[in-house]
């Protein structure tokens, strides 16, 4: 049966899909190529209409040791893949710009809908520490298989780089249709409960207060306006995790956020639940915002009010989030030919914590690509401070621990359209060691007491999930 005609069936449960794609790649094998809709294309996407499936349960109960799960944060997409048909990676000190030559090349014959997924170092100039050895500077993947959801619209998808080998495309599909054969119906839902056996954090407290005094005198004495430290916290977990699991877990305490996981190999992922979207294009359409100050929720809505207003009307957080919008601002008059505040110092309130936002949006420039925005974009003064390399100076002499890809841009990229998020509220999974990273920004004000309690309110979400043994 031609591919284009899986398009047009009713959508299926998922057993019948997995049987109409295997068709798809049958017929592939026998004819010596795709049907000719798809000729013409680098990567072929086959795919069928499904039932409605939840993603990220279905990705659960599959056994690929290499899994990837992205959902934007008003849930309109979650999408889970497994396998890599293609990976691209980078380990130079502009890791993106390399990366991004080969994605501009691929993409631009494929499939509108087809992704690539991944992120980048925080600092690729940076020292490694080893947890972060096998993770690239920058790395992205276009998964084989997919369980899509997009506007209440569910898809089974696999996807193809056409090789240029005949035999060894054909090896490529024979090992795909295994694949598929081999895939597992959705598990029911249930509550897992993770126990460590010990925690510690790097820096621990008197660490952290000298860090934050040490920032504070270079603010003082005008080298910096604004420093963002962070910390990590170490879990020895009581058994080995599944970061799929993991991240079924967490989602429940962030319904608000992007929920993300890159499990690299059986061995190591890292995962996470974050606020703040870095950046969104669609097509000539560019979507940003500055996500900076931090309040606790309250107990009572009472508590709550007085907390959003404490936040809103304070000197201190108003001046940290002025920053980040000011540099926002400043970067969208160099890439677009107009642009306009959307919202100003507005609440975003989570589960755990309230943040002020102010969202912003322009219209871009013509032949502006992700290869320029990006490192213009990352990092935000949120996550590094201000001046942008002073700020990056002072974090490599001041931090303790490598921060890898916490706080770095991750997110997809297609034909026509990208959206990366900065990944907060993150942690590292290897074996039985959970590494949870959170920071907090030292402006003119801070408190190192009152800094080191905002690392524990941000680290709520993941202390809800992971309990003593």
């Amino acid at each position: 049966m031609p591919v284009a005609q899986a398009a047009l069936l009713q959508p299926a449960d998922l057993s019948e899909a997995r049987d109409l794609l295997v068709e798809q790649i049958d017929f592939w094998l026998r004819s010596g190529g795709p049907s000719p809709s798809h000729r013409s294309l680098r990567i072929v996407r086959l795919e069928c209409p499904i039932q409605p499936a939840d993603p990220l349960l279905w990705l659960s109960g599959q056994t690929s040791l290499q899994r990837t799960y992205w959902t934007d944060r008003a849930q309109n997409e979650r999408l889970a893949g497994l396998g890599e048909a293609w990976a691209i990676s980078s380990d130079s000190a502009n890791p993106y710009s390399e990366v991004a030559r080969e994605l501009q090349e691929l993409l631009k014959e494929a499939p509108v809908e087809s992704r690539f997924f991944g992120g980048l170092r925080f600092d690729p100039k940076a020292s490694h520490s080893p947890e972060w050895n096998d993770w690239q500077a920058a790395r992205f993947v276009l998964p084989e298989i997919l369980l899509e959801e997009r506007e209440n619209h569910h898809w089974l998808v696999c996807q193809v780089l056409r090789r240029e080998d005949p035999t060894e495309e054909r090896t490529v599909l024979r090992m795909l249709r295994q694949r598929m054969l081999g895939l597992r119906l959705p598990e029911r839902s249930h509550h897992d409960t993770f126990h460590f056996l010990h925690r510690k954090h790097t820096p621990d407290a008197s660490g952290w207060n000298a860090q934050v005094r040490e920032g504070l005198r270079c603010i003082a004495a005008g080298e910096l306006q604004k420093v963002v430290l962070a910390r990590s916290a170490e879990f020895e977990l009581a058994e080995r995790a599944d970061p799929v699991r993991l991240l079924l877990a967490l989602r429940e305490q962030a319904p608000q956020a992007f929920q993300f996981c890159f499990q690299l190999n059986e061995k190591q992922a890292f995962l996470g639940i974050t606020p703040e979207r870095l950046y969104r294009r669609n097509v000539g359409l560019l979507e940003s915002e500055a996500l900076a100050s931090t309040r606790p929720r309250g107990l009572t809505p009472e508590e709550d009010l007085r907390l959003a207003e404490e936040l809103r009307n304070s000197a201190k957080e108003q001046r940290e989030h002025l920053m980040v919008l000011a540099r926002l601002e400043a970067l969208l008059e160099q890439f677009c030919i107009t642009s306009e505040r959307l919202s100003y110092l507005e609440r975003l309130p989570l589960r755990h914590v309230q943040h002020l936002r102010s969202r912003v949006q322009g219209r871009l420039r013509e032949g502006v690509q992700d290869a320029e925005l990006l490192p213009a974009f990352h990092p935000t003064p949120a996550v590094s401070g201000t001046p942008k390399r002073p700020a990056a100076e002072h974090i490599r002499r001041l931090e303790s621990f490598d921060r890898g890809w916490y706080a770095g841009p991750i997110g997809w990229v297609s034909r026509d359209a990208a959206e990366f998020a900065v990944a907060l509220r993150s942690g590292l999974l290897t074996e039985k060691c959970l590494k949870v990273y959170t920071g907090a920004g030292i402006v003119e004000g801070s408190e190192p007491e009152k800094e080191w309690q905002e690392l524990e309110i941000k680290l709520r979400t993941w202390a809800s999930v992971v309990v003593p043994a």
